[in-house]
């Protein structure tokens, strides 16, 4: 199906879509002859950087200051989400959720942490050296956030121009609004784009954006049977490493 929505761009210094990346270092990776791909989509948190867990880590702080307690298990059933909607559904242990006030708290315990400790996912660099397809970054953080991720792990210039938000759509995941968006400004159809996406709802919304999403469960926060959950909403492969991501579209997609 061919998905065609109009959204607005915020206007940023600098912003824009480049036709094509090449990549400068390394063997280009060819793809099987199997159906072919025209562009890949990253998820960043979890994904592209390894920030899951510092960002668990501050919200149970900031939770706690505030006297409520969460359980490891819901937060992981929140992964993928944007902020406003995990703090409109995640309650502590003691039922209550984090006064509305307390946002901008949580907002800067984040960055606090992301800004000293963020690292890209091993093996990452190498595959992105290889790729000859166009590539952005699709993220339910806000447009500083991801940008403070890649900048301290070393990548944001990998990605310039093409850093999308869920700031930037109606719905976030697991709707499929941003990756339609992605696909839209990279000037690709849906069908024809590669979902990384470690969480339920990010494989959910690619789903239903009509692309092929990937099950990455090379990050360190995702628990045991992660992989289940993933290939019940949709992943047509699950990859524990970058190689293995590599293998994947060196075989093609299998219709």
């Amino acid at each position: 199906m061919n998905h065609k929505f109009r959204y607005p761009i915020p206007t940023q210094p600098g912003y824009h879509i480049p036709d094509r990346l090449h990549a400068p270092r390394g063997k280009p990776l060819k793809q099987g002859h199997k159906q072919l791909m025209k562009a890949i989509i990253f998820d960043c948190d979890g994904v592209l950087v390894n920030s899951e867990t510092l960002t668990a880590i501050a919200y149970k702080r900031v939770y706690a200051r505030h006297g409520l307690t969460i359980a490891p298990k819901a937060f992981s059933a929140m992964l993928g989400m944007k902020q406003t909607d995990i703090l409109a559904n995640l309650r502590g242990e003691e039922g209550g959720l984090l006064p509305a006030e307390a946002s901008g708290e949580l907002t800067e315990e984040i960055l606090s942490l992301l800004g000293q400790k963020v690292r890209h996912t091993p093996g990452l660099t190498t595959f992105m050296d290889r790729l000859d397809l166009p590539y952005c970054v699709a993220s339910s953080s806000d447009v500083p956030r991801i940008r403070l991720s890649l900048a301290t792990a070393g990548i944001l210039d990998r990605f310039d121009g093409r850093i999308f938000s869920s700031s930037m759509v109606a719905n976030g995941k697991p709707a499929p609004d941003l990756f339609l968006l992605a696909a839209e400004r990279l000037g690709v159809d849906p069908g024809d784009c590669v979902v990384f996406e470690d969480s339920v709802a990010g494989v959910t919304a690619a789903v239903a954006a009509g692309m092929t999403p990937i099950g990455y469960i090379g990050g360190e926060h995702l628990p045991r049977g992660h992989d289940s959950k993933l290939r019940a909403a949709g992943a047509r492969e699950i990859i524990q490493d970058w190689h293995a991501a590599e293998s994947f579209l060196k075989r093609g997609i299998r219709s």
